[in-house]
């Protein structure tokens, strides 16, 4: 089916590599914008397009509203069944998130609620549709709520069974979330299974923190997939700088494809400096900073040495139920002091970089994800946490 958006203010990066120091939006007013087969074929004005209309063209009028590219939320804990509240409960009275897993609350009493779960295909629609209505277009959803293998393996598949049923475009990635009690056990087992998992994703994370995968760890599942050639992404450095960072750098250097380092609430100035050298992206969660009340990431210090960020909800079953990347924006203007431009930017264009798609950008040859952004400032998207003010251009 082809389209013709018609009076377009259009808002968008334009980059052949992903933004760090000096981020730059551009301006189009009342564009036109030819889509076919769900990719950007054409924009200009509507007398340097009009002789490619045919009659099956359906015509959309943006009527002189901004047309931004859809947001890519990079990092999404999507497949859980079970609420926290109790948890977040405790947070207000005091307590850790060490402290509350310790006493059988976390990841493990969300384990227990998902992998007896009835519903979790349907939860997991229910939720992508609230991203979708959100302006997300595109999730990176990972598993990690089951602990045993073969069961994270049955989260993947189905995360690419939704894929089929929503207008989002998910992009699976496999979690190593937290350790079972006999690892040497696991680690046989991912041996055996690692083959399966690159049949299903690109991508590999691991959580490394002293509730999850140790240092030592997280270095021996590596070591044990990194002949299958994964984009490999790490939470890390969210509660403690561990030394894990500059251990990769050391051991691996670029000689596998570490695409991001997560979280990454404490660091240190060499742990940065190692972050850069690697080459990889700092995806960064304000939003996990809110709902735990804790410190937020010095993105600034990151952005001066030269790292491309990305800027994504965390979404999951605890510590950080933000669904909304408006929100997400709202928290980088006020707690990380970036400017609309820098946010916009690492809402769409550079996670679309990390994740490999052509999206992000709204130039010829790209993927036709929009939302239409109804004001008569289009900064407004980081200020205001109106839902209405945004909304996804559904093409189909």
């Amino acid at each position: 089916m082809a389209y013709l958006l018609i009076n377009a203010n259009i808002i968008t990066p334009l980059t052949e590599k992903p933004i760090s120091k000096q981020a730059k939006v551009f301006e189009f007013k009342d564009h036109c914008l030819l889509i076919d087969k769900n990719k950007i074929k054409k924009i200009g004005n509507y007398r340097e397009i009009k002789n490619e209309i045919t009659k099956d063209t359906e015509i959309i009028d943006i009527n002189h509203n901004y047309l931004l590219p859809g947001f890519v939320d990079c990092h999404t804990h999507p497949v859980f069944d079970g609420k926290r509240i109790n948890d977040f409960i405790k947070r207000v009275e005091g307590k850790s998130y060490q402290e509350i897993a310790k006493e059988g609350g976390g990841i493990k009493y969300t384990v227990e609620k998902t992998i007896n779960s009835p519903n979790l295909k349907n939860l997991l629609i229910q939720r992508i549709q609230n991203f979708y209505q959100n302006g997300t277009t595109i999730i990176e959803a990972k598993n990690g709520y089951a602990i045993e293998l073969e069961k994270e393996i049955e989260h993947l598949k189905l995360i690419k069974e939704v894929s089929n049923f929503v207008k989002v475009q998910l992009i699976p990635t496999f979690l190593a979330h937290i350790p079972p009690e006999n690892f040497e056990e696991y680690k046989k087992e991912l041996k055996a299974k690692a083959k399966e998992i690159r049949n299903l994703t690109d991508f590999f994370d691991i959580f490394c923190d002293k509730t999850a995968f140790s240092v030592k760890q997280t270095l021996e599942i590596v070591e044990i997939t990194k002949d299958y050639k994964f984009y490999y992404r790490f939470h890390t450095n969210e509660f403690d700088d561990d030394g894990l960072i500059e251990e990769l750098y050391e051991r691996y250097g670029k000689k596998i494809n570490i695409v991001s380092f997560d979280h990454l609430l404490v660091l240190k100035k060499k742990t940065i400096e190692a972050i850069r050298k690697i080459g990889a992206f700092a995806v960064i969660m304000p939003s996990t900073s809110w709902f735990l009340g804790k410190n937020y990431s010095p993105v600034l210090e990151i952005l001066e040495q030269d790292i491309p960020v990305c800027l994504a909800t965390d979404y999951n079953a605890g510590s950080s139920n933000a669904i909304s990347l408006l929100f997400v924006a709202n928290l980088a203007s006020i707690y990380l002091k970036l400017k609309p431009e820098y946010i916009l930017s690492f809402i769409t264009v550079n996670p679309s970089f990390l994740l490999n798609i052509n999206s992000g950008q709204i130039r010829e040859g790209f993927l036709a994800n929009f939302n239409v952004l109804k004001t008569d400032d289009w900064r407004e998207f980081c200020f205001s946490l109106d839902n209405n003010l945004i909304q996804p251009l559904k093409l189909n």
